[in-house]
């Protein structure tokens, strides 16, 4: 660590001792946090409206871009594409696409850690993308830039695993509210989609960031929501619950439509075999061809958003843009651009919602509200479907149209597009990305945790079985030189047939006329055995452990064949550190011969346990003359060797030469480790 982080770290520690303790210096910081967002978000609109005023100096209105040439509608796009094509590939690819499955990475697997530069090149990259008329939204960008202004305070600060985690989500919470004067919802987004926890220490430091971050947007422009033509929309008659129940269920439908399409198009573009940088000049070029016929699709969207909101438009023209909208939000997206996805899901459930709402207007005329009652809820809806979270749809449609009338239609349908929708498609439009990279999340919630988790991840080998016709003296030697409680007994086809425990043993010896040269094992076998499979979750694994009151259960493959077991003291582990957040955790050993003796062999954070290949630079050295202990911090903790029997296990030996092809079990700081191994090669 170089002297200024040093500094800077030692003097946090001060002003949080002078402040009194975490809480007060969390919340002080989420201050300094807030207004620092804010202003980043007024810069982030800025740059728009800056390369939106050269790129269409005509005005992006629909009325004018009816009137502009249609190679002034084709070129901007293009030239955006190939500016921010090389700035994302060569600088910060995260900058790429959507921006919130990245910081949900950060937070689920980097401990919170983004790097610094992709808060410039997000700011930069997006705000070309969207002011040359990039069909996508503002809001992912702003959250990836906050976010990344979060963790690069709290990374300057020494900042590390929750405490990070929370100044980012501060960072996310200011962007969000500043960018669309919604400050609860700035909150609830950190909280439902970033963060995914909440608690009081988490809770109260998003609130001041998002409100301090508000109040910087509302200086410059005025305390006024995204919408401000919205009627007044409300429930007319109950005639209308089953209609927006059926709202609600339609656009659980469309919101699927609109992940699948953008992710589908976002795949086909990874497999074009040309230069990634050179990919979004392309489908700039292909979303101003779109904008040809449909221009409605450039930019933002909301001048059409709020056409649908106020019951205006044509029935095919709203149906038509569902499609569209998907067709070019996924091009831009997926040949590179940088932009959120949450204004293009809004502008595809207001065309839904809009188009639904003229059909029940015209079926039902006089009865039903007008159809910008089912845009507005539409919106919501979709977005709810799409982002799987419902809550901060609902608070987001609130406060972007300062409607409260229609908030109980528009709950009612966002919670069933949830629910549809995630019955139907686990992932969301975020999760979905990220499934897709092989990235898995990890869950705030124990019980998703365990459910999510199988019991192949903690399976244990057993040492031996036997036969139903094992003589007793067998068994008895088993039980008592074996390494398990429990015996299984097997079948020729390795099914477990019956179970064999040791209180069974002392209750068949209690018996005065046992014959010990007739008893065998399939007669002190107790049975049937309760088994669980290689894919139940650890939920039900340790609830039949729990009914059972056994320490241990056997694991069955999918024939029914004997794989292992799994074990109360290994799930219990499995809690501690995946549940209880104990981020020391190492690698698991199990000492061969000896399975109930595994442990979990814990390192400091920050290092790790590698393999590292003896090359010929190494060959013939002795560990002493290496001292890698002094030189590099590193300490190795085993070696393992290759012979004609099989693997070899050694223990270190500081006067032994090393051998070509060995490989050294290391312990060490992660970045001396790499460098360690950069310079061995």
């Amino acid at each position: 660590m170089d002297q200024q982080p040093r500094f800077m770290v030692r003097t946090s520690a001060r002003l949080e001792q002078m402040l009194g303790g975490e809480n007060i210096y969390l919340l002080v910081l989420a201050a300094i946090i807030g207004v620092l967002g804010g202003f980043g978000a007024v810069l982030f609109r800025e740059l728009i409206e800056l390369f939106r005023s050269i790129s269409f100096p005509g005005g992006t209105e629909l009325t004018d871009l009816s009137q502009t040439p249609w190679y002034l509608k084709v070129i901007p796009p293009a030239v955006g594409g190939l500016i921010v094509g090389p700035v994302v590939y060569f600088f910060a690819r995260e900058a790429k696409g959507h921006g919130i499955p990245e910081v949900m990475n950060a937070v689920s697997n980097r401990g919170g850690q983004i790097r610094k530069r992709v808060m410039m090149v997000k700011t930069l990259a997006s705000a070309i993308t969207i002011g040359t008329g990039g069909s996508v939204g503002r809001e992912g960008p702003i959250v990836q830039i906050g976010s990344g202004l979060g963790s690069s305070i709290g990374q300057l600060l020494g900042f590390e695993g929750n405490r990070l985690i929370v100044v980012l989500g501060c960072g996310a919470a200011a962007g969000m509210a500043a960018t669309f004067n919604a400050p609860i919802a700035g909150v609830i987004l950190a909280i439902e989609v970033i963060i995914g926890s909440a608690s009081i220490s988490i809770f109260s430091p998003l609130v001041v960031s998002s409100v301090t971050g508000t109040i910087v947007a509302r200086m410059w422009y005025g305390d006024e929501p995204a919408f401000v033509n919205v009627p007044e929309y409300s429930l007319v008659s109950v005639i209308e619950l089953p209609l927006y129940v059926g709202l609600g269920i339609a656009a659980g439908l469309v919101s699927l439509l609109f992940i699948r399409g953008i992710c589908l198009l976002e795949d086909g573009w990874e497999k074009i075999p040309i230069y990634g940088w050179s990919k979004p000049v392309i489908g700039g070029a292909l979303v101003g061809a779109i904008a040809l016929v449909f221009p409605q699709v450039l930019g933002v969207g909301y001048e059409t958003i709020d056409v649908a909101l106020q019951g205006k438009g044509e029935l095919w023209v709203l149906g038509a843009l569902i499609f569209v909208k998907v067709l070019a939000s996924g091009t831009c997206l997926g040949s590179g651009g940088s932009g959120g996805v949450f204004a293009p899901a809004l502008f595809v459930g207001a065309c839904f919602g809009g188009a639904f709402g003229m059909v029940v207007e015209t079926l039902l005329p006089g009865q039903t509200a007008h159809s910008g009652a089912y845009a507005l809820v539409g919106m919501g809806a979709v977005l709810a479907g799409a982002t799987h979270a419902p809550i901060t749809a609902i608070i987001m449609l609130f406060e972007l149209t300062s409607n409260y009338t229609i908030i109980l239609p528009l709950m009612l349908s966002c919670i069933i597009s949830v629910v549809l929708a995630t019955r139907i498609m686990p992932t969301s439009i975020f999760t979905t990305r990220l499934k897709r990279r092989g990235i898995r999340l990890r869950s705030s919630s124990e019980a998703e945790i365990m459910r999510s988790t199988k019991v192949r991840r903690l399976l244990r080998p057993f040492p031996e079985t036997m036969g139903p016709e094992t003589p007793i003296k067998e068994v008895m030697r088993c039980a008592l030189t074996g390494t398990m409680m429990h015996q299984y007994v097997i079948d020729k086809q390795g099914r477990p047939i019956g179970v064999i425990t040791l209180p069974r043993l002392k209750t068949v010896f209690a018996e005065q006329d046992l014959d010990e040269f007739l008893v065998v094992a399939a007669d002190v076998m107790q049975s049937p055995v309760a088994t669980v499979s290689l894919d139940d979750t650890l939920d039900v694994t340790m609830a039949h452990i729990s009914r059972l009151d056994t320490a241990m259960l056997p694991v069955v493959d999918k024939h029914g064949v004997l794989a292992g077991c799994v074990t109360r003291h290994d799930m219990m582990v499995f809690f501690e550190h995946e549940i209880l957040k104990d981020t020391g955790l190492g690698v698991k050993f199990v000492p061969q011969g000896r399975p109930d003796e595994a442990e979990f062999i814990e390192v400091p954070e920050g290092h790790v346990v590698e393999s590292i290949r003896v090359t010929k630079f190494l060959s013939g050295q002795t560990l002493r003359q290496l001292d890698l202990r002094a030189t590099g911090g590193l300490n190795v903790v085993g070696i393992r060797r290759r012979t004609p029997e099989g693997v070899e296990r050694i223990s270190p030996d500081p006067s032994r030469p090393l051998g070509l092809g060995e490989v050294l079990i290391v312990v060490g700081d992660e970045r001396a480790v790499m460098s360690f191994k950069k310079a061995i090669i």
